[in-house]
């Protein structure tokens, strides 16, 4: 999705006013967002309502006249926005106006009646209250409940099986969902629906998209024959009974964890090429998870399901006890100071798409310079920037060249083959080397531009003189000092410009292509390319040949940083043990003595945890409690 472009304009003279748009390109949704704000608590009324929303309307219905931009000043702010809705018009599907105001919804407004422009397009309308806004910030997900009511909303309610036997923990039920009804939930909720789901829309590019894209419009009643299904899941259900059938009046956070691209492919049919989907009918698994249950089982509910495109690990590595480690190593860990600096810092973190900004959102101006100053904006890197930093100090650059998908999948690959084998690399220690690779990498970055000899292709020059650069050290035999950078937080001249020599090198390297190579970023692609860099001589300057250590050294830091990582593991799995309380414990106990799945050790330490507090149990026992909550698990014990 594209970013709300903010172009506050008001034209009062004429009653048009906007503050915000944007325009989705998937589904052609058009928002158009206009603010009333008032010095004192004031109640919004439906007329007053109606008003503020008429003038954003009217602003988007005098933008379609192209005369409009066309007759105002470049200089004018209302300019490029008028001019962007003008040309981008034909490919709106629908209109949403949302107020935003520091006013009272009053008590009589249910909701706002959709309507339909000069030109046919219906128009929807949302209102976002001082009310509302506080009870988002307030909530602890940060976000608005979908809340479902089919009969008032949609006419209908929506018949259903009971698929399970009712647990504490989960309910199951199946159902079939009309292609209209699914479109309009789309409609209406838009990506809120997809927030679980591994994938955003993939347009109508693959196989499957198309193929979807084609049954729909010619063959319409054999959707649900040729058709997966959705795997869905939501918090809260209400259902009742009637002439023995059971159906389905209410759903609270539903979420689509598996079949993105069955609703948005239906939709975007619907709105791109007005197909009828009288006979489209989609089969459903819903599972209904508290939401004290959410963040356990919703993820394996979404990596197991069944796909219609194929999911790479890549997909879940998010949500990885890799990820979730080096997200707190970067919170907790303070960089020193730079040089002449006194002013210790973090390197951020970004385990999850803009959790940044959202750190910032909810702060004072204040405390926003305060945090920016701890958390400084050119140390913020994504998971995206660690699989580049780390695959090109690894020799990897043709894979880098792949792009950040493809490289970020082969990172997570090995990240997950590695954490499966033994977690406690993935310390402090790591970390710290992890960041002084995004040091060599940011700094040499900065550089390149300004090198007399530079003509294009940036960053494939500098991951290939990162991962030449590291071949040369191999080559000696010994190792990069990286704590050494990490402490000064910079990279010492000397390095910096036999980086930079290196560069130089590796340029004319990969444009003196082979006679059949036409494209250069393709060619940097290639295994080919890196053995011809490889083979390209290049100096390494004595002064930096000082900064090199032997691999005793750092394998005694490692096995230090090992040990230490051993330690915190102890204390989390201690943290573990007795948060989950001896109720939790207890009831593993009861359940192995008809099961008898724990051998006699396990089972006495089993037996400890179950009569906490009375009874403690050491830090080596809490980490084979772990093991032996695994094992239970996958035998089928369940706390209910």
């Amino acid at each position: 999705m594209h970013n709300v472009v903010i172009a506050t304009t008001s034209l009062t003279n004429t009653g048009l006013k906007l503050d915000a748009w944007h325009q989705n390109d998937e589904n052609g949704v058009l928002t158009l967002i206009v603010s009333h704000y008032k010095d004192s608590l004031e109640t919004l009324t439906t007329s007053l309502a109606t008003q503020i929303s008429k003038r954003a309307v009217r602003f988007f219905e005098r933008s379609l006249d192209s005369s409009f931009y066309q007759t105002m000043e470049e200089t004018d702010l209302a300019y490029p926005l008028v001019r962007e809705i003008c040309l981008k018009s034909s490919g709106i599907t629908s209109i949403k106006v949302i107020i935003i105001t520091n006013g009272e919804t009053s008590k009589s407004i249910k909701s706002i009646p959709s309507v339909d422009s000069d030109n046919g397009i219906k128009i929807n309308f949302d209102i976002w209250d001082i009310e509302r806004i506080y009870r988002i910030d307030s909530s602890k997900t940060g976000k608005e409940s979908i809340e479902i009511d089919f009969k008032e909303e949609f006419g209908n309610y929506l018949p259903c099986l009971k698929a399970f036997s009712q647990t504490d923990e989960y309910q199951s039920y199946l159902l079939v969902l009309p292609g209209s009804l699914l479109s309009k939930l789309y409609d209406k909720y838009t990506e809120r629906l997809l927030e679980q789901n591994v994938r955003t829309f993939l347009q109508f590019k693959g196989k499957v998209n198309k193929g979807m894209r084609n049954t729909i419009i010619n063959q319409p009643n054999m959707f649900f024959a040729f058709n997966n299904g959705l795997t869905a899941t939501a918090e809260e259900i209400t259902t009742y009974e009637e002439h023995g059938n059971t159906m389905i009046s209410k759903l609270k956070n539903l979420q689509i964890v598996n079949g993105g691209q069955t609703t948005a492919s239906i939709y975007n049919t619907l709105k791109k090429e007005k197909a009828d989907l009288s006979q489209v009918f989609i089969q459903v698994k819903l599972t209904i998870v508290p939401p004290e249950f959410v963040e356990t089982i919703v993820p394996k509910i979404s990596e197991f399901a069944n796909t219609q495109n194929k999911v790479n690990a890549a997909d879940f590595f998010s949500n990885s006890p890799f990820h979730w480690r080096f997200e707190e190593l970067s919170r907790r860990i303070w960089a020193p100071s730079s040089e002449g600096g006194l002013q210790e810092t973090h390197w951020f973190y970004e385990r999850a798409r803009g959790q940044y900004i959202t750190a910032k959102t909810k702060l004072t101006p204040a405390e926003q310079k305060k945090f920016e100053k701890v958390n400084p904006k050119p140390q913020m890197l994504t998971k995206t920037d660690l699989a580049k930093f780390y695959n090109s100090w690894e020799k990897m650059p043709h894979i880098v060249s792949l792009g950040a998908q493809k490289n970020f999948g082969r990172f997570a690959d090995v990240m997950t083959e590695q954490w499966n084998k033994d977690d406690k690399p993935f310390n402090e220690l790591f970390f710290k080397e992890s960041i002084t690779k995004a040091i060599l990498f940011k700094e040499l970055d900065k550089k390149i531009m300004k090198q007399p000899w530079y003509g294009g292709y940036k960053a494939n020059i500098v991951t290939y003189t990162i991962s030449k650069f590291r071949h040369m050290i191999d080559g000696k035999g010994k190792l990069l000092d990286l704590m050494a950078i990490w402490n000064k937080q910079s990279l010492p001249p000397e390095l910096l410009e036999n980086l930079l020599d290196i560069a130089a090198k590796v340029n004319e390297a990969i444009k003196d292509t082979p006679q059949h190579v036409t494209n250069i970023g393709e060619w940097c692609k290639k295994p080919d390319c890196w053995e011809r860099v490889i083979n390209t001589h290049v100096p390494l300057n004595s002064a930096v040949e000082n900064m090199l250590i032997d691999p005793i050294v750092a394998k005694e830091q490692k096995k230090e940083a090992a040990t230490v990582q051993c330690i915190d593991n102890g204390i989390e799995a201690q943290k573990y043990v007795f948060d989950k309380t001896d109720k939790y414990w207890k009831k593993m106990q009861d359940w192995n003595k008809t099961s008898f799945v724990l051998s006699h050790k396990e089972k006495g330490i089993l037996d400890i945890a179950a009569a906490i507090p009375t009874k403690i149990p050491t830090e080596k026992q809490c980490l084979s409690l772990l093991d032996i909550e695994k094992k239970a698990l996958v035998e089928g014990f369940h706390f209910a």
